[in-house]
Parts: structure tokens; sequence; C-alpha cells
């Protein structure tokens, strides 16, 4: 039987709920994985790829920017309004599913970008539930842990997925199919939501309490953690350009998908490694060092670039990511009030995709002036500007951004805690 007491994954799952939690997990990131997938693939077959682009980038950035606002709508209305939304999301989606293939493809790229404006924040919502499941520091970081690995992994299969569905129906279908998983992941997300215990400053759960303070973005501590986050979508982002234009000097194209395996591997070694010791430094400390061991793996990507040791270059650069997060997602348990985790956690995804796409974007200008060496140290040089604003984080926990002082757990020596609800 596994000792509860123990730093290890089979101790956390043992944990109530915390299998449960994690298969919804699953459950939430499908939708978020096969959604873009398809409407990539039902643009492409009836406008071609050029619209198809525009289509996707239209959804990301519709799901990315107005993300910690979504956040903050559901939290100030209780699980009726994760429901509301997620059903919103899916006429929605399916709309944009029937539209598709009409002579005028604005159509279905406004509808698909509806769509995405409204899609319910399942993602950031598990996050702090978290928070409330896990009776400790440690184990909380377990979770996170193992919860970002198995987002990773579900990101691999849903193409694989979406690829399968697409040989037996209509990529139309699967999207409306796809848009459908959105109401049983925010069903049971909206189940644990009301099961959670009631925080003792305001006797109210994190979703019923009121949170109409300004932006969590334009507080030190908001911007000390999103910022990092920023970073490393910006690195995931430039990769995605880098990885190509290096392959081509030592090996066809084709193969550069070896390397983009080697980015997620690296962040699910790390991840696990990461989750299952028990820290002594804090978290401050911890998250600029991560983040610094990104701008690391930018430097040693630089130098590689043009050798067949490019996809041990990026396997270094995947190595902080789930760490970076994981870190992320602890700071805002420790840093935010409880009642506007969901919107912390929407920062951090929106950060991340926000980042990726303009790292994308933009590296491929420069990478056409330059090259990827260039490119790989300017990346290097944005971690590292990250390194110095995750340093500007206070030693202590300060106030919450409305000036109320923040429970913070206790930490010892030895890495035992004890979280206060």
């Amino acid at each position: 039987m596994s000792d509860p007491t123990k730093p290890s994954y089979r101790a956390t799952l043992a944990i109530p709920h915390a299998k449960g939690a994690l298969a919804l997990g699953v459950l939430s990131r499908l939708p978020s994985g096969l959604l873009p997938f398809a409407v990539l693939i039902s643009f492409t077959q009836h406008y071609g790829i050029g619209i198809a682009g525009l289509a996707s980038g239209a959804l990301l950035l519709a799901i990315a920017v107005p993300g910690p606002a979504r956040a903050r709508w559901c939290t100030n209305r209780g699980p009726a309004g994760l429901l509301l939304m997620a059903l919103a999301s899916v006429l929605l989606f399916s709309a944009a599913g029937a539209t598709i293939g009409m002579k005028h493809w604005q159509i279905p790229v406004a509808v698909t970008a509806a769509a995405g404006a409204l899609f319910p924040p399942l993602s950031p919502g598990l996050r702090a539930v978290w928070s409330k499941l896990m009776p400790d520091k440690q184990h909380l970081q377990s979770a996170h842990a193992l919860d970002s690995t198995v987002e990773e992994l579900t990101f691999v299969l849903t193409p694989l997925l979406g690829s399968a569905a697409m040989a037996l129906m209509d990529a139309r279908w699967v999207l409306a199919c796809g848009a459908v998983l959105l109401l049983p992941a925010a069903t049971g997300l909206s189940a644990v939501l009301r099961r959670l215990p009631a925080d003792e400053d305001s006797g109210q759960t994190q979703w019923q309490s009121p949170s109409r303070h300004r932006s969590l973005i334009r507080t030190r501590d908001g911007q000390g953690i999103t910022v990092p986050v920023i970073a490393l979508g910006l690195c995931g982002g430039g990769l995605t350009v880098i990885i190509p234009a290096a392959t081509v000097n030592f090996g066809d194209v084709i193969s550069s998908g070896y390397s983009f395996a080697a980015f997620s591997l690296g962040g699910a070694v790390g991840g696990l490694a990461y989750g299952r010791r028990e820290w002594t430094a804090p978290l401050r400390a911890r998250y600029a060092a991560a983040t610094a061991t990104l701008a690391a793996g930018a430097l040693l990507l630089a130098a590689l670039a043009t050798s067949p040791l490019t996809i041990l270059a990026v396997f270094c650069v995947g190595l902080p990511m789930t760490p970076i997060f994981v870190i992320a997602y602890l700071l805002v348990d420790e840093r935010i009030d409880s009642p506007r985790h969901t919107e912390a956690n929407a920062w951090l995804g929106s950060g991340y995709n926000l980042g990726s796409a303009s790292g994308a974007a933009l590296g491929g200008q420069l990478l056409q002036l330059t090259g990827p060496r260039l490119v790989a140290v300017v990346l290097a040089a944005v971690a590292a500007a990250a390194t110095l604003v995750a340093r500007r984080l206070h030693d202590t926990p300060g106030p919450s951004p409305d000036g109320a002082p923040t429970a913070v757990p206790s930490l010892d020596e030895a890495g035992d805690t004890t979280q206060t609800s």
C-alpha cells in the first residue's frame, strides 16, 4: 500500500479523487488537440492551405487572446457559466462545420473564430482544482508534473485519432464530434468544482467568490509568473522554423519530425524528473533556474544548429519546458488568491500560445535574413531576459492584487508542507 508521506507519483495518485482528476484532464484536452487539427484539414480540403492557415490562425488567436477574460467570467458565474460557455462553443463549432464548403470562405472562418472565442477554460479550471485536492506542496508538485506529462501525450495522440476518424468520415463531422467532447468534459469539471471545499477566508468555493479586480498581468507577481512562460512559447514557436532549416543542412527536411519529437520527449523527461524530487529551494529561485536552463539550451542549439547533433540540442531545449509550467502553476497556488487561480492559469496558457505564434512568425522572418544560428541566439537572449523577470518576484509572497494578505503554505527545511485552504 502506498505511503502518502513519501514524495512519489504512486503516493500522489493514491490521494482521493487524484486519478479521476487526471482522467478528466485527458478528456478536457482531447477537444483542445482535435479541434485545431480538424479545422486545418477541413479548410484545406475545401479552400486550400492558404485559407486553412488563416482559419487556423484565427482560431488559435480567438482562443488565446480572450482566455483570461473567459476564465474570469466563468469564475464569477460558477459551474453553470462553464457549462453555458461550453454549449455555446459546441453550437458554433457545429455551425462552422456546416458552413465549410460555402462559396464565401469568410463566413466559416468568422464562425470558427467565434467558436474559439467562447472556448471554455477547461484546462485552467482543472489546474485550479489540483490546489484544492492535494494535501501539501510536494503532492501538488507531483500532480502538476503528472498532469503536464499526460497533457503532452494527449496532444501527441489527438492528431492520430483525428486522422483515423477522417478515414471513416468527413473532416467536418470530425470537427463536430470533437466539439461535442467539450460537453462531457465541462460537465465533469463542473461536478468536481461543486464538490470543492469552501475557502476559510470567504466561506465560498473558488468559483463562487467574486473576483472583480484589476488584471493579474498588471501586477508584479502576475508579470513575474507569466513572462517566463511567454518566453518558453517564443522558444517553442521559434523551433518550428529553426528545426526544418537546420535539418536541410545535413539531411532531408522530412527527418525534422524526429527533432520535434525530441523536444516533446525532453519536456516529458524533465517534468517527470522534476516532479518526483523534493526541493528545498524557494519557487522563485527554481523558476529563475529553469528559465536560465532554457536560455542555455537555446545557446546549445545555436552552437549545434548545422550538425546532426541538432536533435540533442532540441532535446535540451525541451528539458525545462514542463518544469517551467509546473513551477508556474505552483507559484499561482502560492501567490495568487484562490478565487483567481483559474484566471491566472488561463494567462499562462494564453501567454504560451501567443508567444508560440509570435516566435514562429518573427523567427521565420529573421531566419530568411540570417540563419538558424542567429535565431537561436535571439531566443536565448529572450529566455535570459525572462530569467531576470522571474528573479524580480519577491522572495516571499506579498499581498494579493486586491491588497489583501495572501495565505501561504509553510515549508520547512525538510520539504514537509502544510497547505492552508
